[in-house]
């Protein structure tokens, strides 16, 4: 019997990794340090898209909708292990050491750029999330989270994908 494909095994790191920038994530907003949006605005977002309506003024002002956590948690799911595949397999196309804590946690920080230049603008916060709402820091809250990924991202690869 083979192994499976290292990114089935990225797939299941990406599951780490989402987890750590979660569990990392929260305990940072306990202790005050970190500042995001709601996970139910993020929801609210992830439905707007599927619906073929990315691009708000304001998210916060479209109708809230059922279920938003639920969303916001399977969509940061799953974009979270489609990255990490992602890096799996690019890490190993390019010659890049894929287990290397560096490398994924460099990796980590520059999945920055999706809701740096894609998500906050498209919910009418401004490149950066700079025009957040009232008590929200959104760029330092993002850096912070996707850290917290790649540390994951390092660690769930080095657990789980064999090595070279």
């Amino acid at each position: 019997m083979s192994s499976p494909r290292p990114e089935l095994k990225g797939a299941l790191a990406g599951v780490v990794a989402t987890l750590s920038m979660d569990v990392l994530t929260g305990i940072a907003i306990r202790l005050g340090l970190l500042a995001p949006l709601p996970p139910s605005l993020i929801g609210r977002w992830f439905a707007s898209v599927a619906q073929g309506r990315p691009i708000h003024a304001d998210i916060a002002a479209a109708p809230p909708l059922s279920h938003e956590l639920a969303l916001a948690i399977a969509g940061h799911y799953a974009i979270g292990i489609t990255l990490a595949s992602f890096y799996v397999w690019l890490a190993s196309r390019i010659g890049a050491p894929v287990r290397s804590a560096g490398v994924a946690l460099g990796y980590g920080l520059c999945t920055n750029v999706l809701p740096w230049m894609v998500m906050f603008p498209a919910m009418g916060y401004g490149f950066f999330g700079l025009g957040g709402p009232a008590g929200t820091h959104l760029f330092a809250s993002s850096l912070a989270s996707h850290l917290f990924y790649g540390v994951g991202l390092g660690l769930g690869v080095r657990w789980l994908v064999p090595p070279p």
